[in-house]
């Protein structure tokens, strides 16, 4: 396809651009740049985040480098991203960008697991009907088979016209456990209607600032393949709502298996899933979003037209004839320049309603401190997140909040409280390194509550121009192992991943 013309100037409002995955490192970029103040804007939290986002995001850094001039570890990040974002950043300069849907990334992993597979409840009366692998969290729903696997994908985006983009995320795997294994990690089409964008796909989410996980809906599960709308450009608030300032909006419907009830008879086939999302950034350095996500109806469980408001209100139907299960609340993140560039973010979720209101609420609170040296070499993340007994547990959807055997939320799970520390450091323009700290004790209320004990080293670097090594070495101690006194057990990875970018 030849080169597509520009049809705006900078800063186009109706651009309809592919997602940035997940995995990519720009999002440790931008978070970097933020913390440092190099950006104006404050990323609302809401992801993943377009190209065209990130594009528009990296113009504030080109601007606020040339006043301040960057450090060579600062300046290496700021080159990849123009390397990877070139195509938008012509775009925003009114040139011709050739936006044809190519090969972008293929990424190589050779990874080796040690350690058995642990559920979240210690009964099968509470919680959820989910697994885990202590030091494989937030991996789209993959679990690596013991000792060795060999992991590869290919992502293919661009665009097919000026309204249509396109990306294909295509992962296939083998271990000793699966054998050869092929899935899609990501494969959507986006379009518009004015200003609204309309994706239909699948592709991971992930809604909040936390470290370790979001509480609502995060990526520590399967994908859903869903349909998804919200608003290409950001609204400004007016009238008596005008101190709310920028307002983005996303909703999302999907379907959940249709085999749920294969190992749980008195599970529900089919609920649907409804996920609905609103942020604010009422002032510079402050954005907080309001999120309500639902399970809903399913086979046999149908709503009536008199349930839908009562839904949407958020009042709870009679004991015994639940036909939803509900997440709501906030999320939040405040920046302190004055603080030495300080952010503080949270989360506070209920899982129930009390009089229209969420109820049996769970917390996060994070700390990041993205100048622990003077340069911002050493940077810092301090978070601790708590959950309740009824959380990601119902009395209608008995598997819980659940979806292909991963929890839909965080993945420290049900009854849980968890502790996190990491600490990084930046070793040059091309290279970083960090240790990271978590202990999360899970179902509380049991006679042998389960902890989890988890130190991991990560490392990142440039081995030449568009080619990238990421390594992980950890190991995890399980205390209480599947909610057995005096069961203990040690988790053990070591992996590494080479990505080419294209």
């Amino acid at each position: 396809m030849a080169a597509m013309a520009a049809s705006v100037q900078a800063t186009p409002s109706d651009w309809v651009s592919p997602n940035v995955p997940l995995s990519s490192p720009l999002y440790g970029y931008v978070e970097k740049f933020d913390g440092l103040g190099y950006l104006t804007s404050i990323p609302d939290g809401t992801k993943p985040y377009t190209r065209m986002q990130m594009a528009k995001w990296l113009t504030e850094i080109q601007a606020a480098a040339e006043q301040r001039p960057l450090p060579q570890y600062l300046a290496g990040m700021k080159q990849a991203m123009e390397r990877e974002l070139t195509p938008e950043l012509q775009i925003l300069a009114g040139e011709a960008a050739d936006m044809a849907p190519a090969l972008k990334e293929v990424r190589l992993e050779l990874a080796d697991y040690s350690g058995d597979s642990l559920r979240y409840r210690a009964s099968v009366a509470s919680g959820p009907r989910a697994g885990q692998q202590p030091l494989n969290n937030n991996n789209n729903g993959y679990r690596y088979g013991q000792n060795g696997n060999i992991i590869a994908s290919f992502l293919f985006t661009g665009k097919l016209g000026e309204d249509v983009a396109v990306a294909l995320e295509p992962r296939f795997s083998y271990d000793r456990d699966q054998q050869g294994d092929v899935a899609l990690t990501s494969g959507y089409i986006k379009t518009r209607i004015n200003g609204t964008a309309i994706q239909v796909g699948k592709d991971p989410v992930f809604w909040g600032h936390g470290a370790t996980g979001s509480l609502i809906l995060g990526n520590n599960m399967t994908p859903l393949t869903s349909i998804r709308l919200s608003n290409l450009e950001p609204y400004t608030s007016k009238g008596i709502f005008r101190f709310l300032g920028e307002m983005n909006f996303t909703a999302m419907y999907s379907e959940l298996e249709n085999d749920r009830t294969r190992f749980n008879t008195n599970e529900v086939d089919n609920p649907s899933f409804v996920g609905l999302r609103s942020t604010f950034t009422p002032q510079k350095n402050f954005t907080f979003g309001l999120s309500l996500t639902s399970m809903l109806g399913g086979k046999g469980k149908g709503l009536s037209s008199g349930d839908y408001w009562d839904w949407l209100t958020g009042r709870n139907d009679d004991a015994g004839e639940d036909k939803w299960n509900n997440i709501a609340g906030l999320d939040f993140k405040v920046r302190l320049p004055k603080w030495n560039g300080v952010q503080i973010y949270g989360e506070l979720y209920g899982e129930d309603q009390a009089n229209y209101m969420p109820s049996k609420v769970a917390e996060r609170v994070g700390v990041y401190i993205p100048r622990l040296s003077q340069d911002g070499r050493w940077d810092m993340k301090v978070e601790y997140v708590n959950t309740t007994n009824a959380w990601y547990s119902h009395q209608l959807y008995t598997n819980g909040y659940v979806y292909k055997g991963d929890i839909i939320g965080d993945p420290a799970g049900h009854n849980a409280r968890q502790y996190y520390v990491q600490l990084g450091n930046f070793l040059d323009k091309d290279s970083k390194i960090s240790l990271n700290a978590k202990q999360v004790k899970q179902d509380r209320d049991a006679s042998s509550p389960q902890t989890i004990n988890s130190l991991w080293l990560q490392y990142q670097t440039q081995l030449r121009e568009q080619v990238f090594l990421d390594s992980q070495l950890g190991i995890a101690r399980i205390s209480n192992a599947n909610f057995t006194g005096g069961q203990d057990e040690t988790d053990h990875f070591a992996g590494a991943s080479v990505r080419w970018v294209f």
